[in-house]
């Protein structure tokens, strides 16, 4: 989905009524673009990311269960535009760039894919990038083409004696 020209997958906070992260994604995903949680199973969790403002994000993966059963509606208040992407498109070096980047020390590394749907353009990079090549990874049992480093580094030269 695009919310504020950012790709982004549906998700959010926990409200005290959630039981666990698989009720929070599918209340969320319900919420921002009208998912049907019976049309899905959640079948796992990956492990939690840390996103750019420090806000630990556990990513919930489900399995769309019937296509033909799947009708999608944006949240206007919260979402320009819904859109789908190959998976396995995270695994492989076309239309992939990256950036290393230095925080408190660290060196990571922030993904870049360009991607074109509907006659529109997109960008998916950081977290979301982050989040579907674990997950593309996991699925389809291989490292992507571009390779895989830490996604933090100690910077030798940034480390006190």
């Amino acid at each position: 989905m695009v919310s504020n020209g950012e790709v982004a997958l549906p998700g959010g906070k926990r409200d005290e009524e959630d039981a666990n992260n698989a009720e929070t994604a599918l209340r969320e995903a319900q919420e921002e673009i009208g998912l049907d949680s019976s049309v899905v199973r959640v079948v796992t969790y990956l492990e939690p990311f840390l996103s750019k403002h420090l806000l630990r994000v556990t990513p919930v993966v489900a399995v769309l269960l019937d296509r033909s059963k799947l009708s999608l509606t944006p949240n206007s208040g919260e979402v320009d535009a819904i859109f789908d992407a190959p998976l396995e498109m995270f695994l492989k070096e076309q239309n992939y760039r990256c950036e290393e980047r230095e925080w408190m020390g660290l060196a990571y590394r922030v993904h870049y894919f360009d991607y074109n749907a509907n006659s529109q353009k997109y960008l998916i990079w950081g977290l979301t990038a982050s989040i579907l090549i674990r997950c593309a990874t996991i699925i389809y049992m291989r490292s992507p083409e571009f390779g895989l480093s830490p996604e933090f580094v100690p910077i030798t030269n940034h480390i006190p004696a």
